[in-house]
């Protein structure tokens, strides 16, 4: 009876082991989306507490800007209809639109100081990460 536990108990650590193989860490990228260089006004709506601001960011802003958003490390993350880090109620967001080009934009939601995600052509991304952007409507 010994054997054949410490044989059970054998298969289990084995099949637990052999499952675990082939399974990495995601793998970050920064390169998905980039802000161009030839952006120079990028329009902001910050969404928090019920609260919408709107504003413009132009000149150096924009630099720190694109700064902030290429230093930001991300991967794809999927999730389950209706449980998308934009469904949970309560947190924040920021949506970014670039005036120079149609229909580019990406949005930066908050749901936590490390639980931020990007949202780029509807596809959403897990930040490694995260920092606030370095705007201000003020």
């Amino acid at each position: 009876m010994k054997k054949y536990l410490t044989l059970l108990c054998m298969l289990i650590i084995g099949t637990l082991n052999i499952g675990g193989c082939g399974r990495e860490e995601a793998d970050f990228e920064t390169s998905v989306f980039k802000i161009s260089d030839d952006i120079t006004k990028v329009n902001v709506e910050h969404y928090v507490s019920g609260e919408i601001a709107q504003w413009a960011v132009e000149g150096a802003g924009v630099d720190d800007l694109r700064n902030w958003f290429n230093g930001l490390e991300y991967t794809f993350f999927e999730y389950e209809e209706g449980e998308s880090p934009g469904d949970s109620d309560g947190g924040e967001f920021y949506s970014f639109t670039f005036a120079e080009e149609d229909n580019s934009e990406f949005s930066y939601v908050i749901n936590g100081p490390e639980d931020c995600y990007l949202l780029i052509e509807g596809r959403w991304y897990l930040v490694k990460n995260p920092l606030e952007p370095p705007i201000s409507d003020k």
